[in-house]
């Protein structure tokens, strides 16, 4: 059991009672018999992008890349950051999450993304999600998360697109319907 949530998606299911999590999906980067940390993929921070990330750990921005949208990855070390990027890329604090998919802490990333030289895709979270011993193991038996593959569209989805959600699309893509599901479980 240790590895085997690492890398996959958590769908929050429509009955989620936090509304820390509601439509929220969730890439797991660690997981083992003691503890899971995960980080949202799919809640833009709206007063707080990758300029104003700069800004708060000293760096210039020297890129043409676009002004870029940072995530609330979860409300536990909230004034931390986690890159999450592509493979092509490796920093000394960079750990695997998936086959294609890497995390990442250090300064070493954010200073290749303000100079123009990340790797090809990238996404900022500010704080993480986390579950005690099995904490997530009751959550998902009490039917608020759907545990799903991830994929690499999916982890760098652009959450912009306010027509289809990354939480609709997730859902889709494992074959749910989202308009058919309800906000409350049974128990047989």
């Amino acid at each position: 059991m240790d590895q085997e949530l690492l890398g996959k998606l958590l769908i929050a299911s429509p009955g989620l009672e936090d509304i820390r999590f509601r439509n929220s999906v969730v890439l797991i980067c660690e997981h083992s018999t003691e503890a899971t940390m995960g980080l949202i993929l799919n809640k833009p921070l709206n007063n707080f992008n990758t300029f104003k990330l700069f800004d708060n750990v000293r760096l210039n921005d020297k890129s043409t890349l676009n002004n870029k949208t940072t995530f609330f990855g979860g409300p536990v070390h909230i004034n931390q950051g986690f890159i999450i990027h592509s493979n092509d890329k490796q920093y000394s604090t960079s750990e695997t999450v998936s086959k294609e998919v890497m995390l990442t802490t250090s300064d070493e990333i954010l200073k290749d993304i303000s100079e123009g030289l990340p790797p090809t895709k990238t996404k900022i979270c500010l704080g993480c999600a986390v579950w005690n011993k099995d904490q997530l193991n009751n959550e998902i038996l009490d039917n608020s998360w759907i545990i799903s593959n991830s994929k690499l569209e999916l982890v760098f989805y652009n959450n912009n697109d306010k027509e289809v959600s990354l939480w609709n699309r997730s859902l889709k893509d494992i074959g749910i319907n989202p308009d058919k599901l309800v906000t409350y479980s049974g128990k047989a």
